[in-house]
């Protein structure tokens, strides 16, 4: 993948983790105390991210590479809910807000985040991406299986 494909996937994945982060504090903040405001400096991090991811955007106009993102930016998605179990280790949805340790709260969140934006970009996909997307992800479990 060119570089500046790879500098987009990093972007999206910086401002996936600043709207995840973002999230975090308020559901945290709120636990706290129901009636504080957001974060503004979350605010702006994500405004921030979303400024630059809209800069490197501009430089790209070929669907191909408009394919490979979406694909890639899928993959590591699926990859990063792969990691779900291990990350979420005994949490369950039983467990009240209140007595979830803040680790636990923000893969919580982050887990949800990850589902929701696969859910997007897999019902985003062209039948061509879905193609590309659907090999890709044959061809990682062909190599876990050896």
């Amino acid at each position: 993948m060119p570089t500046h494909l790879d500098c987009v996937l990093q972007s999206l994945q910086q401002l996936a983790h600043a709207r995840i982060a973002r999230e975090f504090q308020r559901v945290w903040n709120a636990r706290a105390n129901p009636a504080a405001e957001g974060s503004s400096e979350a605010d702006h991090r994500v405004l921030r991210c979303e400024q630059a991811l809209a800069e490197l955007r501009l430089r790209i106009d070929d669907p191909r590479q408009i394919a490979q993102l979406k694909v890639g930016r899928a993959l590591y998605l699926r990859m990063l809910l792969e990691s779900a179990p291990a990350r979420l280790q005994s949490w369950s949805d039983s467990d009240t807000l209140e007595d979830m340790p803040k680790s636990h709260l923000f893969e919580w969140i982050s887990y949800d985040f990850e589902r929701l934006e696969l859910a997007e970009l897999e019902g985003a996909m062209t039948p061509e991406e879905a193609a590309t997307y659907a090999h890709a992800l044959d061809a990682r479990a062909s190599l876990r299986e050896e």
